[in-house]
């Protein structure tokens, strides 16, 4: 079977999309970091939708920090991609043209430093994950004691980190060019939080260019929100079936899709809102909404599903026990602590949010969304369980998903013995604690005063009581016994 290409494209199904706009008319406008599935089963479609409408003005060059196979898949494929958006046996499939290159920072870092000083890249987006913007989870400040920020500190010319890369950008931009940068990642206040740790990086070795950050550059906050599993054999075979081509970067996604943006630009913009973005002047009550109920029950799927050897998001729904609790736990715990935006129905949405998980035609990973727990659970849950304790209530679903995260770390198998892969840096000093503990209770209070992930602040004794209770429960029945009390 050929391949997707510029030069094949006419050979796609009659059924599939393609670009209605001549590629070569493309300016590029936009600079993406983190050039994996999700900005492109997202964003670059936005974008795409834009660029449909006439204005051909906001190309997209994205950048690879890390791994070298997203660019290299690309290029063979003159930068062309399919989306294919599935719930249950209905699909719908385009191919995506908006991408215009795509480069790997660490080895064409002068191409990617050179792209977002250019005067014509107006925006920067990013979404390199809660861990790629060098943040200490407990204190939100920026970790200088990572070694890649260390690095970048004392050799800013050569970065490695996300944050050394968008500071050596720009320092070499005209000083009349005005930038935004738009982060897309699962973090509350994600532009004031990526301004804040800009400027403490730019600050350790050049104030002018802090301060020149912190006054002339635009950081709107922004939520995004679409389940986006990663590429498996069976879902790249699936696209080629649809296309008559053979896609290796399709990406097979839910229909569902949206982007809620802070209205704080310091230049010119794509008009987003015309694809069906949402500009708002406070996007807080979305970030809140999305985090807790959407990411936050989805952590508790991925954990409750590795322990229970549930491969997918939907195989865990069908659970009876795990869907059970998955369900009580958004609809019960996580809605209580979420305030809703102005005339916004919670309820539907949480509903909504369920009917999505339940797709089967989705193969979501749990062990995709269980990574980096150590990021994620900071964000995700102890906030509301932060808050409920001290107005005095207890979140016994929250609370149990909490134990079932810390058993997942110290077990490291499934309750039916099977060894489980766990992918978080961060982990194995938390892990560590938990194993050495002498019972449930000092497990349970080790993790606690594990500040880089609980914070500095105690947690009130009777919460580590219930929290060692069920860590006693995981320990001696498994999640079958934790779920059934």
């Amino acid at each position: 079977m050929k391949t997707l290409s510029q030069q094949t494209r006419a050979e796609v199904a009659p059924s599939v999309g393609l670009p209605g706009y001549h590629r070569a008319q493309l300016a590029p406008g936009i600079v993406h970091l983190g050039l994996g599935a999700f900005h492109r089963a997202h964003q670059a479609l936005y974008t795409e939708a834009v660029i449909e409408g006439g204005d051909r003005r906001w190309g997209i060059l994205g950048v690879s920090l890390r791994d070298t196979r997203v660019p290299a898949t690309l290029a063979a494929q003159d930068h062309l991609y399919s989306i294919t958006e599935r719930h249950g046996e209905q699909a719908r499939t385009r191919v995506v043209g908006a991408l215009l290159g795509a480069l790997h920072a660490p080895s064409q870092r002068e191409a990617v430093l050179a792209a977002i000083a250019a005067p014509s890249t107006a925006i920067v987006t990013s979404t390199v994950t809660e861990k790629g913007y060098s943040q200490s989870p407990a204190t939100g400040e920026l970790d200088t004691g990572d070694a890649d920020v260390r690095h970048d500190i004392e050799h800013p010319a050569t970065p490695r980190t996300t944050l050394g890369v968008l500071a050596a950008g720009i320092r070499a931009r005209p000083a009349n060019a005005p930038l935004t940068v738009v982060c897309c990642d699962n973090m509350a206040g994600n532009g004031d939080l990526l301004r804040k740790l800009l400027v403490q990086y730019a600050s350790a070795f050049d104030p002018v260019l802090a301060r020149r950050i912190e006054s002339e550059i635009g950081f709107p906050n922004s939520m995004v929100d679409r389940i986006v599993p990663a590429a498996t054999p069976a879902s790249l075979d699936y696209a080629a079936a649809r296309l008559g081509l053979r896609d290796e970067a399709a990406i097979v996604c839910e229909p569902y899709t949206q982007w809620v943006i802070e209205d704080r630009f310091a230049g010119p913009r794509p008009a987003w809102e015309d694809a069906g973005a949402l500009l708002t002047g406070d996007v807080r009550p979305y970030q809140a909404m999305k985090l807790r109920l959407l990411n936050g029950t989805h952590s508790a799927i991925a954990y409750a599903g590795q322990l229970c050897d549930l491969e997918s998001v939907s195989d865990a729904m069908a659970h009876p026990r795990v869907g059970a609790f998955a369900r009580r736990l958004m609809l019960e715990d996580l809605r209580a602590t979420v305030a809703a935006p102005s005339g916004y129905d919670v309820q539907a949405y949480c509903h909504e949010l369920l009917r999505r998980f339940e797709n089967p035609a989705l193969a979501h990973r749990t062990q995709q969304i269980a990574m980096d727990g150590t990021q994620k659970v900071p964000v995700r849950w102890l906030p509301a369980l932060r808050e409920s304790l001290a107005a005095g209530i207890e979140r016994p679903l929250l609370e149990r998903a909490l134990a079932a995260w810390l058993h997942y770390l110290a077990r490291e198998r499934s309750d039916s013995g099977i060894a489980l892969t766990i992918s978080d840096p961060g982990a194995a000093p938390l892990a560590m604690r938990l194993r050495q503990a002498a019972d449930d209770i000092a497990a349970a209070n080790a993790a606690l005063r594990y500040a880089p992930v609980f914070g500095a602040a105690p947690w009130p004794a009777p919460f580590a009581a219930r929290l060692a209770a069920h860590l006693s429960t995981l320990r001696q029945g498994g999640m079958a016994a934790l779920l059934a009390s």
